[in-house]
């Protein structure tokens, strides 16, 4: 596939590959009838009985006024919508369910979401790397497709700092790695070359508003939508013809997408009913002409141009791609860190020695407390924003099969988890000592496991949280949904005080489990007696502490095994969120 480029436009030209495993020259037909889609959220009909068909080694293309439904059309064909369509989509004339079409056609549509801390050369390479095994020269593809779609003078660009053109082009080089058999365009700023197609083999379905003159001799298939119902479907050395005999006259010399969309807006004068029957008369006849293939022989096809990349190498190349997000997204980084650091400090300071002094028992509790609070916010209000971010390249790399939704899911938590370790173990080391908590390494120990585990689930809450919600809705609810949760954590409220009624409460609140846990690092088994500076100290002796607080009602391995519980299941529910969200996103 050779692209030319010119400013912001770019002229695709298909050329036959070498390698025979990347190639199908036998192209793929697209054949649908009595196609209609209404959107859950409205009564309106977007489209409404379209038939229609596209031929393989052909350019076709979508022409229409905006808002008749063209995108629309495009998502239901390539099986990105399935909920509330009807009618039937043939793949060679064979019925085709909208995951193999998902798994058949690659959609580029109108934006495209690109991550913004990768530069053209990585963004080419990673793609790369997704689709094709190592042992079909990956580096060697990536520089190939860049000179291909004109971006090697931006290699080394930021995306965010790329044109539109050449964003464009960039999000159709990533997609056309392993050469599509069908490969549907939305309202691309390109030019595409018809006359080198048939050498391969792919179907390519462009949707465009207004096509320029020089862009309409390039054209084989046009099918004009108008308001959700198609007022042609075939040929475009025959739409002048079939427009005639419905009365629709076009000027000599006059570009034949403008006629066609002044007829669909009623500013030409004809018969528009009689060319929906023409137009329907038209594709009955036309339609039968395309190329029938038995199913096996259909999914032997289809699968030929698979390249299977492992497990493994999927995870090894999006850790890669995260970490490099990561250190280049250091502003956020740094200031995490500076603000573990900053706070601890600062309760060093404003309780130095407290942990010592039995006379400041009640405030070292306190103290204790607003640890683990500092630990929850400052961890879960970032991680709130992680999948919002990346949610746009996420949907649209995994609806185009780039990878697993498990490897990515998972590559995310791995590639965030040393940051989820140095943050608490720095914040903790300051205060810790700083505060005059007992200094024993295996309290100190038992302190950080608590410190880290609320960390952890502080980012999964998060993290849930945006994959629910905006980034806005999401930065009131953490706070919100957590103030039951800290209210019942045995602070501010002694766990022996909490009414019978509300004790369920109690006992689903990891504060509760992270704040007794905590204070039974320090103070559970301790025979040390406090500093005591007045005439009466009454919890100078730890055990009493922990009497005072009505602790310890559980174990300390139960307060680990309850967070480690609640962690689990955070990480369920955003798995959940995130495959329901993609079902929803392909509906």
């Amino acid at each position: 596939m050779d692209i030319h480029q010119d400013n912001d436009t770019c002229m695709i030209q298909m050329t036959e590959k070498e390698d025979e495993n990347l190639i199908d020259n036998s192209g793929i037909d697209i054949n649908f009838s009595k196609i209609s889609y209404t959107p859950s959220k409205q009564k309106k009909e977007i489209l409404k009985n379209v038939n229609g068909y596209f031929k393989a080694q052909s350019l076709n293309v979508i022409i229409g006024k905006s808002g008749a439904g063209k995108t629309s059309l495009l998502s239901v064909i390539c099986g990105n919508k399935s909920s509330n369509v009807k009618g039937e989509i043939l793949l060679n004339n064979v019925i085709k369910s909208p995951e193999i079409l998902r798994k058949t056609i690659c959609y580029i549509p109108q934006e495209f979401d690109l991550l913004p801390w990768m530069t053209t050369r990585e963004t080419i390479y990673f793609s790369v790397c997704l689709k094709i095994p190592k042992n079909y020269g990956q580096s060697f593809q990536t520089i190939a497709i860049a000179e291909k779609l004109g971006l090697n003078h931006c290699l080394e660009t930021m995306t965010d700092c790329l044109s539109g053109g050449e964003k464009k082009r960039l999000s159709i080089a990533i997609e056309i790695v392993t050469d599509p058999s069908i490969l549907f365009l939305d309202e691309p700023t390109s030019g595409l070359d018809s006359t080198s197609l048939a050498n391969s083999g792919c179907t390519i379905v462009t949707t465009i508003h207004q096509p320029s003159s020089h862009m309409m001799t390039m054209i084989d298939v046009i099918m004009v939508l108008s308001e959700g119902q198609s007022l042609y479907c075939g040929p475009k050395n025959k739409i002048i013809e079939t427009f005639k005999e419905a009365g629709f006259i076009c000027p000599p010399f006059y570009n034949i997408c403008e006629f066609t969309i002044e007829v669909a807006t009623g500013q030409r004068g004809g018969d528009l009913e009689t060319l929906k029957k023409l137009s329907e008369k038209n594709y009955q006849s036309s339609h039968l002409s395309l190329i029938e293939l038995d199913e096996e022989k259909l999914g032997k096809k289809l699968m030929k141009k698979k390249l299977k990349v492992s497990y493994i190498d999927e995870l090894k190349v999006l850790l890669w791609r995260a970490i490099i997000c990561i250190l280049r997204d250091n502003l956020m980084t740094t200031l995490r860190l500076a603000a573990h650091v900053f706070i601890g400090l600062l309760i060093g300071i404003v309780f130095y020695n407290f942990g010592n002094e039995a006379d400041k028992i009640p405030s070292n509790i306190a103290c204790i407390f607003f640890f683990i609070l500092f630990l929850f916010f400052a961890n879960a209000m970032p991680a709130v924003e992680m999948f919002p971010i990346e949610a746009g390249v996420f949907f649209r790399e995994h609806v185009n099969h780039w990878y697993h939704l498990w490897t990515y899911y998972l590559a995310k938590i791995l590639t965030d988890l040393p940051l989820q370790i140095i943050n608490p173990t720095i914040f903790l080391s300051i205060a810790y000592w700083m505060t005059g908590q007992p200094m024993e390494l295996d309290r100190f120990m038992k302190a950080w496991l608590i410190s880290f585990l609320i960390t952890i689930l502080a980012q999964s809450c998060g993290i849930l949280t945006g994959a629910i919600f905006d980034i806005h809705v999401g930065g009131f609810l953490v706070p919100a949904v957590n103030i039951p949760m800290i209210l019942f954590a045995g602070f501010f409220l002694k766990l022996g005080e909490i009414p019978i009624y509300l004790q369920p409460l109690s006992v689903i609140s990891y504060f509760r489990y992270a704040f007794e846990g905590f204070l039974q690092a320090i103070y559970l088994d301790n025979n040390k007696l406090l500093n005591c500076s007045t005439s009466i100290c009454l919890l100078q002796v730890p055990k009493k502490i922990l009497k005072y607080m009505d602790m310890p009602t559980i174990s300390f391995s139960t307060t680990i095994f309850a967070l480690i519980v609640w962690i689990s299941i955070l990480h369920i529910l955003i798995y959940t969120v995130l495959r329901c969200k993609f079902t929803s996103f392909v509906k």
